[in-house]
């Protein structure tokens, strides 16, 4: 994930400490170790090795003990600090740049995204797959605030995201906003409008981005009721 500072993008940290700070190979002389203390406790005392790992893995197996292992996880890797773009700190970005930014976002809402902008990309800034395995084109228009994406723009990406690029549906984001026959025509071609108002919701506020839109997310969905169950 990346990271604005200035004007440029740096790279963001994903961890910043715990057991992530370990060395590979630190992990390995560990895991040898314990392999082959592991070795000589089963040959002087098997029958007490095999109890003992067999009431571990019961334990594990059962609620408390996979709580205690999530914990543990948890602790594993230091949440770094959240991502956060101002709407004045977007604003002075190079187009680039932006596509960039609104990429670090979808990441960190937990989806895979991949920076595509380029010459002759048909409309496709950003590709993402979301959890629920659907294929999403997103466009980005880094414009002055007081300026509109048209219904020209809607249509042109109309023509290209399911063809061109296999999406599922397709998102315009902007620092301006839209006018009003770009707003009339985007969701009935399956195409999702985020303007300044929602772009600073998703950048700066931290709302993810599908909650802003109301996209369902299955997946998502059904993951937080097993963590709670």
């Amino acid at each position: 994930m990346d990271v604005l500072r200035g004007d440029r993008l740096m790279p963001r940290r994903r961890s910043q400490g715990g057991w992530s700070a370990v060395p590979w190979w630190a992990w390995g002389v560990a895991a040898l170790a314990g392999v082959g203390g592991l070795w000589r406790a089963v040959a002087v005392w098997p029958v007490w090795t095999g109890a003992l790992l067999a009431a571990v893995a019961a334990g594990l197996a059962l609620r408390p003990g996979r709580a205690v292992v999530r914990r543990w996880v948890g602790r594993s890797v230091l949440p770094g600090a959240p991502l956060r773009y101002s709407l004045a700190h977007l604003d002075a970005l190079a187009p680039r740049e932006f596509e960039l930014a609104v990429c670090s976002l979808l990441r960190r809402d937990g989806l895979s995204a991949e920076h595509v902008g380029r010459a002759g990309d048909k409309g496709a800034d950003v590709l993402v797959v979301d959890r629920s395995r659907r294929r999403v084109v997103v466009q980005c228009k880094r414009l002055r605030p007081d300026r509109r994406v048209g219904d020209q723009d809607v249509q042109r990406i109309n023509g290209t995201y399911r063809h061109d690029h296999g999406a599922q549906f397709a998102v315009i984001v902007t620092t301006g906003g839209f006018t009003t026959a770009a707003r009339a025509s985007g969701p009935r071609y399956g195409i999702h409008l985020v303007d300044r108002n929602a772009l600073e919701r998703w950048a700066d506020q931290g709302e993810p981005l599908y909650q802003i839109l109301r996209v369902l997310d299955p997946v998502a969905r059904r993951s937080r009721w097993l963590s709670r169950s």
